[in-house]
Order: C-alpha cells, then sequence, then structure tokens
C-alpha cells in the first residue's frame, strides 16, 4: 500500500517530532493510533474473600454507562508486570500482587460508533487477563465520585446487567459471576 504525499509528509513530521511514548502519549496521536492497529492491553481480575468480583464504571464516550474490569493499555517497551502495577495505582489506588501467567488472550473488536468523530478509534484491543490480588484491608476509596461516575469502583457478586458488552468475551473465566 503506498502513501500519498500528504500522508508521507504526516508521517515524516511525525518522526522528526521525536515524540516520547514511554510514559503515554498525547490523546489526539494516541486516538490516531488505536484508529490503525490493535493495542494490547492488561485487564486485572480481582476478586475479593466473599468472591465478589471489583468492577470500575465506564462512561466516557467510547463505553457509555457500563461497569467493566479495570484495564489499561500498553506503553512502548513495557513489560506486563510494570503495565499491570501503573494501572493499579492509577484505577485502584493501590498497587496489586498478581500470577505471572495471563488466565486469558482475546482478540477485542469494538463495534465501530457512528457516534464518535472518528469511529475507528479505540475499535480493536488484544485483551490480556490477568488474576491479581489486592491486600485483605483493601479498602475501596472513591474518592467523592458517585456510581455514574467514570471510575468509580464497586464489588460485585454477580455481573452487573450494564457489564460492558465486548468484555464478555471473558465469559468462560467469569461463569462463576454470571
Amino acid at each position: 500500500m503506498l502513501l500519498t504525499k500528504e500522508q508521507q509528509e504526516a508521517v515524516a513530521f511525525l518522526r522528526q517530532a521525536e515524540i516520547n511514548t514511554d510514559n503515554g502519549m498525547p490523546e489526539e496521536l494516541f486516538l490516531l493510533v488505536s484508529s490503525l492497529v490493535p493495542l494490547p492491553n492488561v485487564d486485572l481480575l480481582l476478586v475479593n474473600k466473599r468472591k465478589q468480583l471489583l468492577l470500575s464504571r465506564r462512561n466516557d464516550p467510547f463505553y457509555q454507562k457500563s461497569w467493566h474490569i479495570p484495564g489499561g493499555c500498553m506503553r512502548f517497551h513495557e513489560d506486563f508486570s510494570h503495565r499491570i502495577q501503573e494501572t493499579a495505582k492509577a484505577e485502584l489506588g493501590h498497587t496489586v500482587t498478581f500470577d505471572k501467567t495471563p488466565l486469558a488472550v482475546r482478540n477485542v473488536i469494538r463495534k465501530c460508533n457512528g457516534g464518535l468523530a472518528h469511529p475507528r478509534e479505540r475499535g480493536h484491543n488484544v485483551a490480556i487477563l490477568f488474576r491479581c490480588y489486592l491486600p485483605d484491608d483493601y479498602q475501596i476509596d472513591n474518592g467523592g465520585k458517585n456510581e455514574n461516575d467514570n471510575g468509580y469502583l464497586k464489588w460485585f457478586s454477580h455481573l452487573p446487567e450494564d457489564f460492558l458488552e465486548i468484555q464478555h468475551v471473558f465469559d468462560d473465566i467469569l461463569e462463576q459471576w454470571k
């Protein structure tokens, strides 16, 4: 596939900009990349002593008003361990221990959303599910968020009706919460 002159110029411009993505990338660039190639992400399966599943509220342009398994996209040159801990700190406010072998690796394709400026954005991930463990005394701190706010955490005995549709790729693993 050949690039147009304008596309070649855009690629040359981005290369010359020497954007360092070690700690993530600007949102606009991330969304562009996500519309071109699948993004690897880690998902953190967390279960407490009462056999409840920890889920996080999604309420953003990509996944409105649904619950999901906490997770985060990999960064350039990042290993699984680092991404798991960074995701845990960002989403749970705490580090975790985890099993080194993933529970599952799944191809996750989101239906293109016509409501987005660029419907292919965030459209394809390779989800890598890890079993993670919080300390027994872990307490959720939602920092004043209400249950409809993005990032609100809650323990569930059963999958909620508004569980994020694309995460049903893990239904075989989530069977006990159905």
